[in-house]
């Protein structure tokens, strides 16, 4: 008893000592967090990017110079940012002005998740990738490092309820700016596409031409590049408006944090994300458990509230014609698993593609189309090796027998080849001197190969908009990487991108298509930097989100700390059920990063820390 009487004075004397030194803290100290809170999300910057000679040439699209908007500056801010805070860290902390918590228990999986990046970047398939990232991606190590970082500095920088609300500030004004944007892009009024937005996200000295991003109205993709990251960043970003505007003061907050909410409200249900509509869902649900008291306590406002939520949705669902209510349906996993199976038994499936020295055929359930080329002359034989009388119209060739006529034939004048168009899927083949090849990403000459796949998910690879053939063919890749990953952003090249066959099956794809990432954030984690990194990176959520729980279950919510403290749980817990569908990109990983170490930080800071934890 005398013992943890001890544990627990030298707890008070810790916070006591925390308090004292980190309220005398200029602002400016914080600043570098602060800006990627709030700034480094907003930056949308064209850089060109030069793709020639590089191995991610070989696995991308084939473009050899490519026009970033949405990732690259932000990859470089970060590291920039995060630099600066440690240094102010480092001296800070050696002028005894901010302590070192001992908090072992996130440090030790922090730096094993770390510890692995590094490892995997020094045996990765492309340093190059591994050190700086993926075209479009930009998640190289230097970025990976600087998210633990970024939760280690949040950690120690935040130790009483200023420091909380400073973060709750950055994030306020990046929810007020996201959304402004959202609502204008929602209604068909993208900032991006006027004179002024140009004039900003361009470079003088970079000639483009007709800008255009490929989201149409009635729905947002805001600065984050694509539609499913701005469902990962509302399902962060909601639950932390409402907190701002639970625990505002004045008057002039509460104003400023309902606009967040309202923002908000309407980026999540306007974005499409069905992984941030699931996000926010399960999250609603662990506040209405941790807030239940609350909620009963103030029922009228509570009431008032879903009122609005349900007028929100309903009015967007009308303004959207429908599709939102749409989406929302196609949640029912068990329904979308039987719609799946039964849209796929009239639907044409590719079975085969065979290569041969100077021949080639595509195999479907319907039918048998076998290519020979003879000098300068094609011949064209069903199933059975009868010929099939064609029709040529300069370089296009059709096929006169019905049973064909899903298919085109184009002869093209920039190689020595033939395009097959089977059923709006198309097909490039080489004639080389190897014999026949299939043009596949990036130019590679190359032959089908199929992947291992997860038994499991067979038959379901285009459920989630294809995500099951990502998922399927990227489980069985996690053996290959149990100790070392591929690298940090080395995916696409760890991923088999010749599974033509496979492609061809999936909704709207191609045969070359680029898979460039698993749209899962934990297979994603485990493929990239290997399975002990994932299992490093779970232990440090688990363990936080086991420790906020026991935490918040006191609390009467009177304080700022109290209800940041428990919609930093709500906001990571949402996050993470978004990331079963999304991956972690670097226009929304950072926020995550600095939640959790936000979260912890209260956890530990003046105030709320709890000795038996």
């Amino acid at each position: 008893m005398k013992a943890r009487s001890d544990k627990k004075a030298h707890n008070k004397k810790n916070i006591s000592s925390i308090d004292y030194e980190s309220k005398g803290l200029s602002v400016l100290y914080f600043l570098p967090l602060l800006l990627i809170a709030s700034f480094v999300p907003l930056i949308v910057h064209a850089r060109y990017i030069d793709l020639s000679g590089t191995t991610q040439a070989l696995y991308w699209t084939g473009q050899r110079q490519y026009p970033d908007f949405f990732s690259y500056w932000k990859s470089r801010w970060i590291v920039v940012l995060t630099a600066i805070a440690l240094i102010f860290y480092i001296g800070l902390y050696k002028q005894k002005k901010l302590p070192l918590k001992g908090l072992k228990q996130y440090y030790i999986p922090l730096s094993i998740y770390g510890m692995f990046v590094i490892i995997s970047s020094v045996f990765a398939l492309d340093i190059q990738t591994a050190l700086w990232g993926f075209v479009d991606m930009y998640q190289g190590m230097f970025v990976l490092m600087s998210y633990v970082l970024i939760t280690f500095l949040t950690i120690n920088f935040v130790n009483n309820e200023r420091d909380v609300n400073l973060f709750v500030n950055a994030f306020l004004l990046l929810m007020i700016v996201e959304g402004i944007i959202g609502v204008g892009q929602y209604f068909g009024f993208d900032f991006f596409q006027s004179k002024l937005g140009k004039i900003l996200i361009v470079p003088a000295n970079l000639k483009l031409g007709d800008l255009s991003f490929s989201f149409g109205s009635k729905t947002i993709y805001g600065t984050l590049f694509n539609t499913n990251f701005v469902g990962s960043f509302a399902a962060l970003m909601l639950p932390l408006s409402i907190g701002a505007f639970m625990s505002a003061k004045t008057r002039n907050r509460k104003i400023v944090s309902g606009i967040a909410v309202l923002l908000m409200v309407f980026t999540w249900l306007g974005c499409n994300s069905r992984a941030g509509y699931m996000g926010v869902a399960v999250s609603a649900i662990i506040a209405l458990i941790i807030f239940r008291k609350l909620i009963i306590k103030h029922r009228k406002i509570s009431v008032l509230t879903l009122f609005i939520l349900i007028a929100a949705f309903l009015g967007l669902n009308i303004i959207s014609e429908g599709e939102i209510l749409s989406r929302v349906k196609t949640l029912n996993i068990k329904q979308q698993i039987e719609d799946t199976r039964m849209s796929d038994e009239g639907r044409v499936k590719f079975e085969d593609i065979i290569l041969g020295e100077n021949s080639f055929s595509i195999k479907t359930n319907r039918e048998t189309l076998n290519f020979n080329v003879d000098g300068d002359k094609l011949y064209l034989y069903d199933g059975n090796n009868e010929e099939l009388g064609i029709t040529s119209n300069g370089n296009e060739i059709t096929i006169n027998d019905s049973d064909y006529s899903g298919y085109k034939i184009i002869i093209p004048d920039n190689y020595l080849g033939i395009k097959v168009i089977a059923y709006g899927k198309t097909i490039n083949f080489y004639l080389s001197d190897d014999g026949v090849k299939i043009i596949g990403s990036g130019g590679r000459l190359t032959e089908p190969k199929a992947s291992p796949f997860f038994e499991p998910l067979r038959g379901l690879e285009t459920i989630a908009s294809n995500r099951g053939y990502e998922w399927g063919a990227s489980i069985p890749m996690l053996k290959d990487y149990l100790i070392v990953g591929s690298g940090p952003d080395n995916f696409p090249i760890a991923f088999n991108q010749d599974d033509f066959v496979a492609k061809l099956n999936l909704i709207s794809f191609d045969a070359n298509i680029v898979i460039d990432k698993p749209h899962n954030m934990y297979l994603q984690i485990g493929l990239n930097t290997g399975v002990i990194s994932l299992i490093a990176f779970l232990t440090v959520c688990i363990m936080y989100i086991i420790e906020t729980f026991k935490v918040v279950r006191k609390f009467q919510f009177k304080t700022t700390q109290e209800i940041i403290c428990a919609v930093c749980l709500v906001s990571i817990i949402g996050y993470l059920v978004a990331g079963f569908f999304n991956d972690a990109v670097v226009s929304v990983s950072p926020l995550f990063w600095i939640i959790l170490g936000l979260g912890i930080g209260i956890n530990h800071g003046d105030g709320l820390f709890r000795g038996e934890l």
